[in-house]
């Protein structure tokens, strides 16, 4: 990396920095004072409250992480733009696109963080929070969970899709039960009408039990049953307690919930929204710089100026955020395809973002 490259990305690392730790406690303190009164009526101790506040801070961060993104680069560029260095490199011969480059760098570095995190740990980070909260805090009972169309890991590698779980009776009924070896191989799936709890294991009724060798779906063996106990270690609290939203699963479990909310022919378009937003979203981090390059290098060394280009700025970032938020309100209710609904809003704004850029580059 060249000098040149390391200067501009250290202006940029400073007030990105102290934007990402506003943000964070901006973040502990609003959802805070949101749950106080609850805290307050259940007599939360202060070791559940923090906990429940800290791990559902990275699934926030990433959220919010374009908005810092974008501030810290108006105050980067800004500054180097109100000092002249803009003006100094430029007359040196070194063409804009150069000078922008260490920043789309930077931007995509926090896209591959952005889609990780989305896909594997951040969702699981959210979902113990979300337990904390509801289990530790609140004390709730697990009858309060969600009942139909639940999704949920289980031991030995198991994978559960629950058309209906009634705790109070012990019983379900639709399951699907998928069960896979280490290397994500499935190996046994057992279908069933019903399934009543039987300490220990569960009787299941009117279902198929099909067998993949080694993980072959070619060599499938099926085997009918009108009865049939199985040695299954969870409880019917055990399903409750597991059952996520699509903000608290990975991308893996919301590619399984999609695949058997299909074969219970449940709707799916707020899991296929859910999963292609996951994708689509850590890029809004590019999006961003490409709207804050143009108003930042627009910029003067006037007070009014500044925060006329900051007020412009923010416009039309909140205007991004909105659009998605329609589009992806119109992807859940399946009036557009769900891949239309995640990347629509990146696809619009990149474009404009894009064409303010190469005008302020020429």
């Amino acid at each position: 990396m060249k000098i040149l490259d390391r200067y501009l990305i250290r202006s940029f690392a400073a007030p990105f920095g102290i934007c990402v730790s506003i943000f964070c406690l901006l973040v502990l303190l609003g959802r805070f004072f949101d749950k106080m009164s609850t805290f307050n009526q259940y007599n939360a101790r202060a070791i559940d409250i923090f906990a429940y506040l800290l791990l559902a801070v990275p699934f926030w961060l990433n959220i919010v992480l374009p908005i810092a993104t974008m501030l810290a680069l108006l105050f980067s560029l800004g500054h180097l733009q109100m000092g002249g260095e803009i003006t100094a490199m430029r007359s040196a011969g070194i063409h804009p696109v150069r000078l922008y480059r260490p920043f789309f760098f930077a931007g995509f570095i926090l896209v591959i963080i952005s889609l990780i995190g989305g896909l594997s740990f951040l969702p699981k980070l959210s979902f113990e929070s979300t337990v904390i909260y509801r289990v530790k805090i609140k004390k709730r009972n697990l009858l309060d969970y969600q009942r139909d169309n639940i999704v949920a890991a289980g031991q030995g590698n198991r994978h559960y899709t629950i058309g209906w779980l009634d705790v109070d009776k012990q019983s379900m009924k639709n399951v699907v039960v998928d069960r896979f070896d280490d290397q994500d191989r499935l190996l046994e799936t057992i279908t069933a009408q019903d399934a009543t709890f039987h300490n220990p294991g569960w009787l299941f009724a009117n279902g198929v039990v099909r067998d993949y060798p080694l993980g072959d779906m070619t060599r499938a063996k099926e085997e009918p049953f009108a009865t049939r106990v199985f040695d299954i270690p969870e409880h019917p609290g055990d399903f409750a307690l597991v059952d996520k939203l699509p903000d608290d699963m990975t991308g893996r479990e919301i590619v399984r919930r999609i695949r058997r909310l299909r074969l219970l022919g449940a709707p799916v378009h707020k899991e296929e929204v859910a999963l292609d937003m996951r994708i689509a979203l850590p890029f809004a981090n590019l999006i961003v710089i490409l709207i804050a390059i143009p108003f930042a290098m627009s910029s003067n060394q006037k007070t009014q100026n500044r925060t006329q280009t900051f007020s412009y700025a923010f416009a039309l970032a909140f205007l991004f955020w909105g659009f998605t938020s329609i589009c992806q309100s119109f992807g859940e209710q399946g009036r557009i395809p769900a891949w239309v609904a995640a990347w629509m809003s990146n696809g619009v704004f990149g474009l404009i973002a894009s064409w303010r850029l190469i005008r302020t580059t020429t």
